[in-house]
């Protein structure tokens, strides 16, 4: 199966930026522009929106959550209008 974004379940990339500060972190360094500390960027970013996330997901779990979703909202909306 194909991974997505959690988010927008679209592609996405690998994140650059850093775990200490959540900055842009340059390609040809592991050093924090902002605290000077040696640092690794973690997570990925969507394609999409241009979120920030952790871990990735397969479609077939993004598209069954998106369905709950979908149905948890149609209750809710059907609960408050007759209410």
């Amino acid at each position: 199966m194909s991974e997505v974004s959690t988010c927008c379940g679209s592609s996405y990339e690998d994140s650059t930026i850093s775990d200490c500060c959540s900055v842009e972190m340059r390609y040809d360094t592991d050093i924090c522009p902002s605290c000077k500390e040696h640092t690794e960027p973690t997570g990925y970013i969507c394609n999409e929106c241009g979120n920030w996330f952790e871990d990735t997901e397969e479609l077939n779990e993004y598209d069954e959550r998106m369905k709950e979703n979908a149905i948890l909202d149609k209750w809710e909306a059907d609960r408050d209008e007759s209410i």
